[in-house]
């Protein structure tokens, strides 16, 4: 929106002390949001009304013309290409020195005396959009000059200053509309002129209005079909009136704010709605009748808006109608026989006040966001049609001398609005703003505003102005705004609050979630996937499991997967068979939870019997490659690089019970602590073929809830033993044995063959074509030591010697 300095000094006396840029600065910090301030006529020093004396064929160039153009004091030779230029039309000249955009583009470019084809040029005839004044006078066509001869009834104009003939004095300040989207007070000058004057505590000039003498010529009379949706609609018909041109004063007052004149009514209901936002028509009383009414739109009904585009309507779309005319869509747009035109004579002025929401639907509905729209959207005060319509009588009085009111003022209007008054505690002031205000500040701010005060011995009683009540101030906290805002956001301290901040309580769950994953992806390369917790009975019944150990919904979110799962595998595995052809390996891992029919979880809720189902976190690693045929130990790398990271110690055992999706022999259960946290195995490749992935899969899966409760119990009973000075000694033993016999119990046999071995662990399996037919080959690392003392090679020789004899005997096992 456009503010016209000049028309804001009309409602407020603001000294010459008092900058443009400080009032759009204190607006900025309490109101409004100023995005630009422009003053008129910047781009026209050096640039003045000249006339065309002559204007003749360039002799070397077609498309130009050689002008001597009549500047005042002299004539100056100006070649001129400009497509309507001709003799004896006033014009825009840009003497030496003037600073113009050429084409209304780019940077300033400072004019100076040059040769064009050969021919001297003192000048330049300007187009509107080179000297700013593209929205004022806007082209028809890309060389059209700008044509002043519309000024020729002024006496001696040709020499002035072009900003001098124009008025050009003001300054503009541009408002961003956002800003105004909860103050339909804000929507004319005479809103903003209130703000300015509280900040300046100056007096605001009363806005002035003649009462309307009631004619009894024209019988006009308006019905309403919903009051809800058209809460007042007042209108007034004037006769004897003579259309054609506005007044200077009316057409600059327009031209400043950027809207164009086009006659001396429509311009009075423009002026209004800037001045006052109230929205105005003006209809030509001969093609309208004695009765208006405004009903709601039939469904599909058409409707030809005054620049003749059509629309078509729906039920919810209010109208102004007369008879079987559809004179406009309700605050939204006038119709094809709504205006007025060089005949009219008498014409009905309507000021009405629409439903913001019904406004702004139908205004987007159908694309038309027009001023008025604009304004009623944001609920204006239906008081404001009265004053405005006021306003439009007394203006078309003035303007057309001969004109007179020949009908009643009618006035159809049902509404209410909550004024209060709010009872405000006195302290309510400090207890919001932290900050003691003066109570006679506070009335003062109030009452410049335009809220009524009253005081009582502890509080204030406010009654809310009509301007602020649609919308705006319906609370004691929106006053004690209003007061901040004029006292000065600047002026509140600024002050930490006075309490202890503790940090959270830690999440360790959370935080064993984030170290696994950190571990998972930037140690080993993995891909973190996210998939949903529901399973079809489809990848149950693959997966081998039975559905009596799953959770069924009662309302899923999808009929295909009803099914809560219990463990992360099937949708992994689904995720491997969607990947794996695209690549040459595929690692994946999910974190999540799993849902238990066995274990119950937390309460429902704090007071009821109702429990929820066990929902542990946990993770699982997926790892599949083409051209890996044991992707256990891949499984097995990620599951010691997590311990690793996490300085923990973990067993591995040979588990008891295998479950159908599980390979029988690569299969191991992870201890920590005594306690079973996780399984390290193969996808059992029968199901893995069920599900449609043809690869081996080796798979990592941890319960992190379990591990964190270990953990934590780890860390309470930790204890230090200092790490022995003397070596440890090391030593590999590889050896075939039959493919029946499990790494648990050949560990089971190594370590009881003596007291110094230390540690055991298998680093390789291998079966292939250098092995024997049922076998295989395990080699194994054992460590050897002693706290107290260095070990001696005899005593490593015989125990590894035993080791080998313990093998033979129970496994039949033949060293390599």
């Amino acid at each position: 929106m456009l503010i016209s300095y000049n028309w804001l000094k009309k409602f407020v006396n603001l000294s010459s002390s008092i900058t443009v840029e400080e009032v759009a600065a204190r607006l900025k910090a309490t109101t409004v949001e100023v995005e630009g301030i422009k003053k008129q006529g910047e781009l026209l020093n050096n640039v003045v009304v000249g006339k065309v004396v002559s204007a003749i064929k360039h002799p070397n160039a077609d498309k130009l013309k050689l002008c001597r153009v009549d500047v005042g004091p002299e004539e100056l030779q100006i070649v001129c290409g400009g497509s309507n230029v001709v003799e004896g039309m006033l014009a825009a000249i840009g003497k030496v020195g003037a600073k113009v955009q050429w084409h209304g583009e780019g940077e300033l470019i400072e004019l100076s005396p040059t040769k064009i084809r050969g021919e001297e040029s003192f000048g330049m005839i300007c187009a509107s959009d080179e000297i700013g004044l593209r929205e004022m006078f806007p082209a028809k066509e890309e060389k059209e000059i700008l044509d002043l001869s519309s000024l020729a009834d002024k006496k001696n104009i040709v020499g002035l200053p072009l900003a001098e003939v124009l008025g050009l004095n003001d300054t503009i300040l541009e408002i961003d509309n956002k800003s105004l989207s909860n103050r339909p007070d804000l929507w004319g000058h005479y809103g903003i002129a209130r703000e300015v004057a509280v900040l300046f505590n100056r007096d605001l000039k009363k806005y002035e209005v003649v009462k309307i003498k009631p004619g009894k010529d024209f019988k006009l009379k308006v019905e309403i079909e919903d009051t809800k949706l058209c809460p007042r609609y007042m209108a007034v018909a004037v006769s004897g009136i003579k259309v054609g041109p506005s007044p200077q004063w009316l057409q600059e007052k327009l031209l400043a704010v950027g809207s164009n004149p086009i006659n001396n009514i429509v311009d009075i209901t423009n002026y209004i709605m800037l001045e006052l936002g109230q929205p105005l028509h003006a209809f030509d009383a001969s093609k309208v009748g004695h009765d208006i009414g405004v009903r709601l739109a039939k469904e599909g009904e058409k409707f030809v808006a005054l620049d003749e585009a059509e629309y078509t309507l729906s039920v919810t779309d209010l109208m102004i109608v007369a008879g079987n005319k559809s004179l406009g869509i309700a605050g939204v747009k006038g119709g094809l026989e709504s205006g007025t035109y060089a005949d009219t004579t008498t014409v009905i002025f309507e000021s009405a006040n629409f439903n913001a929401a019904s406004v702004r639907k139908t205004a987007t509905r159908l694309g038309l966001r027009t001023d008025s729209a604009i304004r009623y959207e944001k609920s204006l005060d239906p008081n404001l049609c009265e004053i405005a319509l006021q306003k439009a009588v007394e203006l078309a009085l003035e303007i057309c001398p001969g004109a007179k009111v020949v009908s009643k003022v009618v006035d159809e209007k049902k509404f209410h609005l909550s004024v209060g008054p709010l009872e405000l505690s006195n302290d309510i002031f400090v207890k919001k703003l932290g900050v003691d205000i003066e109570q006679k500040d506070i009335l003062n701010i109030l009452s410049r505003l335009g809220f009524e005060v009253k005081t009582k011995k502890n509080s204030l009683l406010v009654t809310i102005p009509t301007w602020r009540a649609t919308k705006d101030i319906s609370i004691a906290e929106d006053v004690v705004e209003e007061v901040a805002r004029f006292f000065g956001y600047e002026n509140i301290p600024s002050a930490l609050p006075n309490f202890p901040i503790n940090p959270p309580e830690k999440n360790v769950l959370r935080d064993l979630e984030r170290d696994v994953s950190e571990i998972l992806v930037k140690t080993l390369g993995y891909n973190e996937v996210y998939n949903y917790s529901f399973v079809s009975d489809a990848q149950v019944n693959k997966m081998g499991d039975d559905l009596v150990q799953y959770l069924e919904l009662d309302n899923p979110l999808s009929k295909e997967r009803p099914f809560l799962r219990r463990n992360l595998l099937p949708n992994l595995l689904e995720n491997i068979k969607n990947n794996i052809e695209n690549y040459s390996e595929v690692k994946i891992f999910e974190i999540g939870k799993v849902f238990s029919t066995k274990q119950n979880g937390l309460r429902l809720d704090s007071n009821g019997d109702d429990l929820l189902p066990k929902q542990d976190t946990w993770v699982a690693t997926m790892y599949a490659g083409k051209k890996e045929v044991t992707p256990f130990w891949q499984a097995r790398r990620a599951l010691e690089n997590i311990f690793v990271a996490l300085k923990t110690d973990f067993q591995i055992v040979a588990a008891d019970m295998v479950k159908p999706w599980e390979h029988p022999t690569r299969l191991a259960l992870v201890m920590v602590g005594g306690e079973m946290v996780g399984v390290v195995c193969e996808i059992n490749p029968i199901v893995a073929q069920s599900l449609g992935v043809e690869q081996r899969v080796g798979v990592l899966q941890l319960n992190l809830s379990l591990l964190v409760e270990i953990l934590s119990r780890q860390e309470k009973q930790t204890s230090y033993r200092a790490a022995s000075v003397y070596p440890e000694v090391m030593r590999d033993l590889a050896f075939l044995v039959k493919k029946e016999f499990t790494h648990g119990q050949i560990l089971k046999a190594l370590e009881k063959t003596n007291a110094l071995l230390k540690n055991v662990e298998l680093f390789d399996v291998y079966e292939g074509s250098k092995i024997s037919e049922g076998y295989k080959s395990m080699a194994y690392r054992l460590t050897f030591g002693h706290h107290d003392r260095t070990l001696t090679a005899d005593e490593i020789e015989n125990a590894m010697k035993k080791a080998q004899e313990e093998l033979k005997k129970e496994f039949n096992a033949e060293v390599r």
